[in-house]
């Protein structure tokens, strides 16, 4: 095991069971963009790492200093994006999904705990899966990966007023993950004519789906969808999907904030509701922009695995901690994820 600096627990690192993975509506504009992403080769040893918790996962962990990992299913397509002759078949998709997910993390559960899948789509049965998760099963929250159905659906509509209601009543994060873009705008902005591999990089996690999360976020505190869910605690990933940068664009913008109809300045929500976890961006200057403008107490520590390898935490965290406090550099890998999460210290 390598000498930790720190306790390290990472709040998004995945995990994939493809028998379930195969229910999915295969010849979708999101699962095509998947599978075209997929046949990158940088991707190789990610697939499969992904479909494991055990000894190679662990040793991963151990290697790298990591003591916990909070697991969440691979993003890019999700219980949303089910047959659409059978919406019903998404919910039973996510109670899968989750019921599996837990068996990983009772194959050690002092090293893994989860984020729920959540079948948003189904509203009324995304708030029953919820509660269950949250309080048979155990779980910290849910995570949304892209709008809902991958179509353009964000969660500022009415329609899921109750489903962030409920993440208020348990306590517990949504974390806002990236997803494919809508087929609309993947063909206007990122479709390369004859480039599968390149555009599912360059609409992916080469630029697209980080911008896909900033826009759903945005949408979450120009609509006052977040003024109506003042308790409502939010995680993204990937150091502020390139909003940190944006901050102080948008108080000179959206001033003064009653002009927008707004309760408050937007910058002041973001900072005051949402987490933004490192999610594998092991870069210094930005995670120094991340601290200047959204502050150390809501930085959260994420390897991103097994997407990003693990073998590069440790010199990142040597990094980072010769710019911040050993206080600042706890809270950053542990101490912000245990009082968010309410795990025991």
């Amino acid at each position: 095991m390598t000498k930790k600096i720190v306790k390290i627990i990472g709040v998004e690192e995945h995990v994939v069971f493809p028998d379930l993975f195969a229910r999915l509506e295969q010849e979708s504009h999101a699962w095509n963009v998947f599978t075209a992403r997929t046949q990158a080769t940088t991707v190789g040893l990610a697939k499969i790492r992904s479909t494991t918790v055990g000894e190679q996962r662990l040793k991963d962990m151990d290697d790298s200093g990591v003591a916990m990992q909070v697991l969440s299913t691979v993003g890019a397509v999700n219980s949303t994006h089910c047959p659409k002759h059978d919406p019903k078949e998404g919910v039973r998709l996510a109670r899968d999904i989750n019921d599996a997910m837990k068996a990983a993390v009772d194959t050690n559960p002092t090293r893994y705990k989860a984020f729920a899948e959540l079948p948003f789509h189904e509203p009324e049965e995304a708030i029953k899966e919820l509660h269950r998760c949250v309080k048979e099963l155990g779980f910290l929250g849910a995570m949304l990966s892209g709008s809902v159905c991958g179509n353009g659906r964000y969660l500022d509509s009415p329609e899921f007023d109750a489903v962030l209601s409920a993440f208020e009543e348990l306590d517990v994060p949504l974390y806002l993950h990236p997803g494919v873009p809508p087929k609309a705008v993947w063909d206007t902005y990122y479709k390369i004519q004859d480039k599968p591999v390149l555009s599912a990089a360059f609409g992916l996690a080469g630029w697209g789906w980080h911008s896909e999360v900033a826009i759903h976020l945005l949408r979450l505190a120009l609509s006052g969808t977040l003024d109506r869910h003042r308790k409502l605690k939010i995680i993204v990933g990937h150091q502020g999907e390139m909003m940190p940068p944006m901050m102080h664009r948008f108080d000179t913008i959206y001033n003064p904030p009653a002009a927008f109809g707004l309760e408050r300045p937007v910058t002041e929500m973001l900072r005051s509701q949402v987490w933004v976890a490192i999610s594998g961006f092991f870069s210094i200057p930005p995670t120094m922009t991340l601290i200047a403008t959204w502050g150390v107490d809501r930085v959260l520590f994420a390897n991103d695995y097994p997407f990003v390898a693990a073998d590069k935490v440790q010199d990142y965290i040597r990094r980072l901690g010769d710019m911040v406090s050993p206080l600042d550099l706890e809270k950053i890998c542990h101490r912000n994820a245990e009082s968010l999460l309410r795990l025991e210290s």
